[in-house]
């Protein structure tokens, strides 16, 4: 019984449209007859090979029936092969012939197997179904491959499958390129057709054997791997998964992470190196002296030094020149330390003016301090830069390792400390860490913490040392004021362990600030207490407070708010202040003299002053520094301070002598001239709640 196919109906898919080429009429009908009953559209009746061609370049058939021989210039197979050339329509053979020859002749062109004529309509329909069946699963292959080809091609990512090539004895000695993608391709600047089919090692003879043997292995264990590395064959990093999917063969996918991996050593650099000097920071620094350490642990031999070095005045070359010779400078300060040093030494920077010098595998201690002298020395020449010839020094601290330190940190301390005794000492010095250096650090760093509460805590005291009139008979003519400190539950600190501290680390402004409004209230109540008098308060002036440019706005809110007469309060500076920038000095001073104020040069004869600016300032009065007077009984000394007094007077000033001890040191004064003396001779310093019964019995006298 033949079987049918139900007529389509509105949701079922379009039926198969056939071409049915035979040039008999008779079988023509009766196959258009059985196809139509199968459910098939019979979209012509050809019956001729050259009708055919025609007839499908019009319109394209789901699939064609050929009869092999037909009438005509072309025979069945001919036409076949004709529109085969353009299209992949599927097409069965008809044929009432089954000898050999003609088969041969079928099997040349693609077609989907014959029929033998006259055939059974089941047999009709099963060779149909087959062929399109086979057509539409070749045609989704064909798609299958043309979107991985698509996809194989534009991969960012490039692409390689791979077979072993191997020596006689079995030894993976090359791999050969099955399929490239042009990714891969573009890491040799060839194109994909140019490297399928040759090796690894046709492409370079550079090709390092690793990546021969890391893939042979893959292919040959049949194990999949991911891997990082370097090819330096075509100079760049590869992230590379690998599989075998085939014996003997190896796919792998290479993402070029060279960007990457040179983004991540510029950014490891910058992170571990300072941006202007190119040199290690202070990371980089510990970590250098972390391994330093770690080797002196294996060899016993081993010795190493850690050196921290800080530019002299290298604020005075930002402040004046700019930042750009700044910056400048510490650059040429790299180069002249990477000159001085070796190669295994490292020299690092940690910020501003402060470096770090790694001194790795000396012989001994002594050949180390050579080094490092060698290395102060260098640093003590003249630059030029931007036009400047710029004279720097430094100062320098050092210690050597292994020693109690346990950590990076603790080496770059103990040489911070042993840096800071240095530069106590003055400009370009070197000190040795000492341990003893490490106790003085912290009693200073706790003097330091004290400090900075003392003002709140209200333990400082201020204390009045008599200045007396020495002309004829001693009159007091006022005081010097003088800060004391008393901490808490705690002895009375000199001024020599705490003024130094209070300049280092600016605390002498709010500290000078309230020695200043203390005086002036000191003032207020003598002119209530004691009419009329014209006693004065002399204040110390520090540097850090004379270049402050507050002084002056504040000089005259004391003033005003105190409501004293400023003929009365005395300021005095050092020499060597004054001496500092004399342009700007002269300036201020005569703001100051404006308000009414003396000004008073402390310390004269310790430091340099010149006699042209001397003659310009606007001051009132020298002090000769005690070191002078104390030894007054040398003939030097006396000739000096007559020197000085007689300087004082020819440019219109007066003399204070301070550091008076004996009534013979105050004779000779006043026979050379001397106006006003101080000193334990007249009065040590008193504090405040003393001071009245002293003013009271020498205002009676």
């Amino acid at each position: 019984m033949n079987s049918t196919h139900p007529a389509p109906t509105a949701n079922s898919p379009t039926p198969a449209s056939i071409l049915l080429v035979e040039d008999n009429a008779i079988v023509a009908f009766d196959m258009q007859q059985r196809l139509q009953k199968l459910g098939y559209q019979v979209q012509g009746i050809i019956a001729s090979g050259e009708e055919a061609i025609a007839a499908v370049s019009r319109q394209a058939p789901s699939l064609i029936l050929m009869d092999i021989f037909l009438d005509g210039g072309i025979d069945g197979i001919e036409a076949a092969k004709a529109i085969l050339e353009n299209t992949q329509i599927p097409i069965i053979y008809l044929t009432g012939h089954d000898d050999e020859e003609t088969l041969n002749r079928a099997k040349i062109t693609e077609t989907f197997g014959y029929i033998i004529k006259p055939a059974e309509s089941r047999d009709l329909h099963v060779a149909i179904e087959i062929a399109l069946y086979k057509h539409a699963a070749a045609q989704a292959l064909q798609k299958s491959e043309q979107q991985y080809r698509l996809l194989f091609d534009s991969m960012l990512n490039g692409f390689a499958l791979h077979e072993v090539v191997t020596d006689d004895k079995g030894k993976p000695r090359d791999l050969l390129f099955l399929d490239v993608n042009p990714a891969f391709a573009s890491f040799f600047d060839l194109p994909a057709k140019d490297i399928i089919g040759r090796s690894l090692r046709q492409l370079s003879e550079k090709v390092e054997p690793y990546w021969i043997d890391i893939l042979a292995k893959t292919a040959l264990t049949r194990e999949s791997i991911r891997f990082d590395s370097f090819a330096g064959f075509v100079d760049k990093h590869f992230s590379v998964v690998a599989f075998s999917p085939q014996p003997r063969q190896v796919a792998a996918i290479f993402e070029d992470t060279t960007r990457r991996k040179d983004a991540e050593k510029h950014l490891q650099h910058r992170t571990f190196h300072d941006a202007l000097t190119n040199l290690p920071n202070r990371a980089l620094c510990l970590d250098r002296i972390q391994q330093a350490m770690e080797r002196s642990q294996v060899r016993d031999d081993y010795l190493f030094a850690v050196v921290q070095i800080d530019i002299d005045r290298f604020k005075d070359v930002n402040d004046s020149l700019g930042h750009l010779v700044g910056d400048q400078l510490l650059q040429s300060v790299g180069h002249v330390l990477l000159d001085t040093v070796s190669a295994v030494d490292t020299v690092a920077r940690l910020g501003d003016d402060e470096f770090v010098v790694l001194l790795e595998e000396l012989p001994s201690k002594k050949t180390g301090t050579a080094t490092i002298k060698k290395i102060k020395s260098a640093l003590n020449r003249t630059l030029d830069i931007e036009h400047h010839s710029i004279h720097i020094s430094a100062c320098l601290g050092a210690l050597f390792g292994p020693n109690e330190c346990t950590s990076p940190e603790n080496f770059l301390q103990g040489a911070n400390i042993a840096l800071r005794h240095a530069q106590e000492q003055g400009l370009d010095q070197l000190r040795f860490y000492a341990p003893e250096m490490q106790d003085k650090a912290i009693k200073k760093l706790d003097t330091e913490t004290r400090l900075r509460n003392a003002i709140s805590e209200n333990e400082f005291f201020l204390a009045l040392q008599p200045i007396f009139s020495i002309t004829q008979n001693a009159t007091l003519s006022g005081f010097e004021a003088l800060l004391r400190w008393k901490p808490k539950h705690r002895g009375w600190v000199p001024p020599s362990e705490f003024i130094p501290i209070a300049e280092q680390t600016g605390l002498i402004l709010p500290i000078g600030q309230w020695v200043l409004e203390q005086s002036c209230k000191v003032l207020h109540s003598w002119a209530e207490k004691y009419p009329g008098n014209t006693l004065s308060v002399s204040v110390n002036l520090s540097a850090r407070q004379f270049s402050d440019p507050d002084l002056v706005h504040n000089l005259f809110s004391c003033i005003r708010h105190n409501r004293i007469n400023p003929t009365q309060l005395k300021l005095e500076i050092t020499e060597s202040d004054v001496m500092t920038n004399p342009e700007a000095t002269i300036q201020k001073l005569r703001i100051m003299k404006e308000l009414g104020l003396a000004i008073l040069v402390d310390d004269f004869g310790t430091g340099y002053s010149s006699m042209s600016y001397l003659q310009r300032f606007p001051i009132d009065t020298l002090k000769i520094d005690r070191s002078f007077v104390t030894q007054l009984d040398k003939h030097a000394n006396r000739v000096i301070v007559r020197t000085i007094i007689n300087l004082a007077h020819n440019l219109g000033l007066s003399v204070v002598a301070e550091g008076i001890e004996t009534e013979a040191q105050c004779l000779t004064l006043q026979e050379m001239g001397c106006e006003y003396a101080q000193g334990f001779h007249f009065s040590r310093p008193i504090l405040l709640d003393e001071i009245d019964d002293f003013i009271s019995r020498h205002l009676k006298k």
